[in-house]
């Protein structure tokens, strides 16, 4: 098998989504438009699923892994906007599909790598010590807060900038953890927490 042509087929199947909708693009039109004999297809994907849920696993995922050793996290996130908006109409295509391949479903799995690092970052900083399930909810309560916010964002036809939105996520995260540490009393109101 050859990473280029599986790479080939998904170059071809994005730039399909951006015109087509998903559920008009045939293994018959991929296979055609890239200029491979069709059966060549299921050599690497079972069906077009298969292929979009690779593409989440390749970009997404290898994205989020291949930057979290950034110096602090809100880098990762200001990253991870830009490449969401440099591939804006794909997703605003593939955020249409539902259920087990859902943008949401794969982009939340991946992003709550990112949100633990927070978390570990939150409680290694002020020495806390937060119960196994508090962990367990701010994780998915931030993760799933982040993917709505993004997927709301990209739906849009007229977005706020990625500065914008980095920003107001980053606030918003801000007041979570400050809010948590004013309640467990680590909170030093001389010197908030600051994400940046």
């Amino acid at each position: 098998m050859s990473v280029t042509i599986q790479k080939k087929i998904a170059t071809v199947f994005k730039a399909l989504m951006v015109d087509t909708p998903f559920k008009q693009i045939s293994v018959t039109l991929i296979m055609t438009t890239a200029g491979i004999r069709r059966q060549t297809f299921y050599d690497y994907f079972p069906d077009k699923y298969a292929l979009l849920t690779w593409i989440y696993d390749q970009e997404i995922g290898e994205y989020v892994a291949d930057h979290l050793t950034y110096p602090h996290w809100t880098i990762i996130l200001e990253q991870l906007l830009t490449y969401f908006e440099d591939n804006r109409t794909f997703y605003q295509n593939a955020i249409t599909i539902n259920g087990q391949n859902s943008f949401e479903t794969h982009f939340n799995h991946h992003l709550r790598q990112l949100v633990q690092i927070i978390i570990n970052d939150l409680t290694q900083l002020h020495h806390l010590t937060l119960s196994p399930t508090y962990q367990q909810f701010l994780l998915d309560y931030l993760s799933g807060a982040i993917v709505a916010y993004t997927a709301s964002w990209l739906r849009t036809d007229q977005p706020q900038s990625i500065q914008q939105v980095s920003a107001a996520l980053q606030i918003t995260l801000t007041d979570t953890i400050n809010g948590l540490l004013l309640r467990t009393g680590h909170l030093d109101t001389k010197k908030e927490y600051e994400v940046g």
